[in-house]
């Protein structure tokens, strides 16, 4: 027994360098923490130690039955398994009495200088230069109280390097209680200044909570039947900003907390790699194995990666071992390689209504017990709105309820500049919470009028992607309103095109194809005009150029359309496409006789150039004779 204490103090100086370097690491290897975890456990351990057996196998029967008591924790152990018990037991009181001392350092509630982390390390160097105290008291020689409170640290600490496996014996408590890191419960219990985005701070924490995207989450809807049993499939969540995806996806979170099968683990495409997706799928495959519990990847941003990037996630999708929820603005269509979009299901989320940002505001505007005030004097301005105003205040009721209740607070904001905000925002949620976060930060008191909020929001830009689906979607628009011989449309998806900033060449382009396709010879100066207006743009360039652009789209608008040549065309490529055997081949009398063998072979013969006979030709072959593509023959 004197022995080992010995030994103990010989090695005191090397356990406690590699507590430091072991805290600053993370254990990757799920063997070599189950192995740590069972050893500081000190009784009952989750999994037998291969290396305890191993070694007992080699030790003599005599020296295994030898009881000896670890001076540590004071419990009873073979000799041929203490040396390495001790070990792992000096590992585990070094991390316990560390953080102990940080807490009480932090929270200087303990006056007792024993407790503290000051009294930790006089009472660890008294140890140290008079061993025999150790002797005496081996149960308090890292400070601890009692083997008891020792051992009940270990197992705690234990708890937590198994969290990450989810809820399990006794770590099932130590995973409800753990708060979700992006919830509005968090922002309850500080009304102030906190730092977090107020947007971070109103994300929903259940499907009761979230506000918007109906056609998805409707009481009957497949997603959220599916989200409601926790029966997570592989999605893509596609939207513009702001619309709730990673809202939806938090809700995904917490169900997965809570539940005896998933996993959740995130990651954004604009800050992880390949390897950080590798990692992941490393410990899915421990929790797997271990806890039969599978994992719910959600990926941000998504788009970000390369289709070849992309393909780390085929095989684990593919067997089930990570069930992905994507994150994406841009079209999947265009951005995920086809054999993802394969295995996931496309879900369309759309901008927010005006109605539904409104309710978010007055959700938060609640929260920070905020009251909303009708300023009589923009009631004069904005009369003709009251009706809407009625209609677009879902929450009127919530806010009486609250004026009933007495809640007082110094600063108010007024209806009209909570509906220019909830106008404005463009169908996002985020914006429109974050510019009420800078105008509630810079209003400490009064009421914040819609003056105010219209120099805090400003529909400065207009959602645009000169390399994304609007490019495509609002070209598409301005041919079909000039097709339509629509000249407000035309003009309307033009300006929203100039506004956007798209490059005034590529609308030109467009403006020569739509005059030669769509007004064709009904109007022939019309592709003159759109040409030069082409010139003129590559000349003149923006802003100047708005006015060319829109003149031209207009005139072919209001122009004549006989778009036959263009239709007539479609006709002879899909009889291409569909004819059957080889194409027929030129007759002989149209061939050209370059040579004299040709003109023996009969190239050229029977044709004639005069114009007394050149309509009495037959241009078409044998096979289409009677048969004129400018006819729809349907």
């Amino acid at each position: 027994m004197t022995d080992i204490a010995h030994w103990l103090l010989g090695r005191k100086q090397v356990a406690r360098a590699f507590v430091r370097e072991s805290e600053q690491q993370k254990i990757s290897d799920s063997k070599t923490l189950i192995t740590s975890i069972g050893a500081a456990t000190c009784s009952n351990p989750p999994f037998p130690c291969r290396e305890f057996e191993s070694r007992e196998e080699k030790k003599s029967p005599m020296a295994s039955n030898m009881e000896v008591e670890c001076p540590i924790c004071g419990l009873s152990f073979p000799s041929s398994k203490i040396e390495v018990h001790a070990e792992a037991c000096i590992q585990a009181s070094f991390s316990s009495t560390s953080e102990t001392s940080q807490e009480s350092s932090l929270s200087k509630k303990s006056s007792d200088p024993e407790t503290s982390s000051a009294g930790n390390k006089r009472k660890f160097d008294a140890v140290e230069s008079h061993p025999s105290a150790s002797k005496s008291n081996p149960t308090n020689f890292f400070g601890s109280k009692s083997p008891a409170s020792t051992s009940k640290k270990i197992r705690k600490d234990q708890a937590a390097a198994w969290s990450f496996l989810g809820k399990t014996g006794s770590t099932s408590k130590s995973n409800q209680d753990q708060p979700a890191p992006n919830t509005a419960q968090q922002s309850k219990e500080s009304d102030g200044n906190t730092g977090i985005p107020l947007a971070e701070q109103m994300r929903p924490v259940s499907l009761e909570d979230y506000i918007g995207q109906e056609s998805i989450l409707s009481s009957n809807s497949f997603l959220k039947n599916l989200i409601s049993k926790d029966s997570f499939i592989n999605m893509i969540l596609w939207g513009p900003p702001g619309c709730g995806k990673t809202s939806l996806a938090n809700i995904i979170s917490k169900r997965c907390r809570g539940s005896e099968k998933w996993r959740y683990s995130s990651l954004s495409a604009c800050t992880s790699g390949v390897q950080d997706v590798k990692k992941i799928v490393q410990e899915a495959q421990s929790t797997l194995q271990l806890r039969k519990k599978r994992t719910v990847l959600f990926m941000d941003e998504v788009h970000r990666f390369n289709k070849a990037q992309q393909d780390i996630f085929l095989p684990h999708v593919e067997s089930g071992l990570i069930t992905l929820v994507g994150a994406t603005t841009e079209n999947p269509s265009f951005t995920l390689n086809s054999a993802l979009l394969s295995r996931c299901r496309v879900i369309t989320l759309e901008a927010l209504s005006v109605k539904n940002v409104q309710k978010i505001l007055q959700r938060a505007l609640k929260k920070l017990k905020i009251r909303i005030e009708t300023d009589e004097s923009e009631n004069g301005e904005e009369t003709s709105t009251d009706e809407e105003s009625e209609e677009e205040d879902p929450c009127a009721e919530e806010e009486d309820a609250d004026k009933e209740e007495g809640t007082e607070n110094s600063l108010k904001i007024s209806r009209q500049a909570l509906r220019w905000l909830s106008e404005m925002s463009g169908g996002d949620a985020r914006c429109a919470l974050n510019t009420l976060q800078t105008l509630i930060s810079s209003h400490s008191q009064g009421i914040i009028k819609i003056a105010e909020a219209k120099e805090a929001l400003q529909r400065s830009h207009v959602l645009y992607d000169r390399k994304g689906d609007e490019h495509y979607n609002m070209a598409s628009a301005l041919q079909k309103s000039i097709r339509g011989g629509n000249d407000n449309a035309a003009l309307y998806w033009t300006m929203r095109m100039v506004k956007g900033g798209e490059d005034p060449r590529f609308i030109a382009r467009r403006l020569v194809r739509t005059a030669a396709e769509d007004i064709g010879l009904g109007d022939p100066q019309a592709l003159n005009l759109a040409v030069s207006t082409m010139h003129a743009v590559q000349m003149i360039g923006m802003p100047e150029s708005n006015v060319i652009l829109c003149q031209c789209a207009v005139y072919l608008a209001r122009a004549k359309h006989n778009p036959e040549v263009y239709l007539a065309m479609n006709r002879i490529l899909e009889h291409m496409n569909t004819h059957t055997g080889p194409l027929p081949s030129v007759p002989l009398h149209l061939r050209n006789a370059s040579t004299k063998l040709m003109k023996d072979l009969g190239y050229g013969r029977g044709y004639s150039a005069d114009p007394r006979f050149t309509r009495d030709i037959e241009y078409m072959p044998d096979a289409l004779r009677n048969v004129n593509f400018f006819q729809n023959t349907g």
